[in-house]
């Protein structure tokens, strides 16, 4: 089934890895933009997705990015989505992100969850290397911080979501993670997102 959309809110989406992208490309019917650029991205439908690379100063590359081939007026929110390791849920949960903390230089951004997704709700904290002390209740990653500091200079955090999924947690440290994990972890989460990408694109 074609993913179809009217006239509706942009979305600039983007992810860290390959492996997140293939998924969504398939869901959302959305091709390699040409000419090709050294940071790969892909459009359809309304959507923009940015396969950014991972950790935070990449992040804030890819929303530049975005950003640059945005048209003047038009209405467009933002969504990161990608793995994250976490101190408590299983593997393969969702998790909607309401606070992104950034440990190194101790920021916070505070962010609007009110979608209705059937999605945990919890914090992130960015880290700079793969967690390996998960505290309870607490998600990690390594882009959110650039993102969201990018982004909230551009549009304001009301324009930003996140959500990630659990790749790998204190029973499953992350150096089990693999290309093949990540792409299965986001197949059997990808009507989640994209009902939350219908949401936002209908969202007013």
């Amino acid at each position: 089934m074609n993913f179809q959309i009217q006239d509706t809110n942009h979305i600039n989406l983007t992810v860290a890895l390959p492996a997140e992208a293939k998924p969504l490309r398939k869901a959302f019917g959305l091709i390699r933009r040409q000419p090709v650029e050294s940071v790969p991205i892909y459009t359809g439908n309304g959507i923009r997705l940015c396969v950014t690379g991972p950790g935070t100063s990449a992040a804030s590359l890819g929303v530049q990015l975005l950003k640059s081939m945005t048209p003047a007026g038009v209405r467009t929110l933002w969504l990161n989505c990608g793995i994250c390791g976490h101190g408590s849920l299983p593997i393969g949960e969702s998790l909607l992100v309401d606070q992104v903390i950034d440990l190194e230089r101790d920021k916070r951004w505070s962010l609007q969850t009110r979608l209705p997704i059937a999605a945990i709700t919890g914090p992130l904290s960015c880290v700079q290397t793969p967690a390996s002390d998960y505290q309870q209740d607490m998600a990690y990653d390594m882009e959110s911080a650039g993102f969201v500091e990018s982004v909230s200079a551009i549009d304001g955090t009301e324009s930003i979501t996140i959500i990630k999924i659990v790749s790998d947690n204190p029973d499953q440290p992350s150096r089990g993670i693999s290309a093949k994990l990540v792409q299965d972890l986001f197949e059997k989460q990808i009507s989640l997102i994209r009902d939350l990408v219908d949401q936002l694109q209908h969202q007013t």
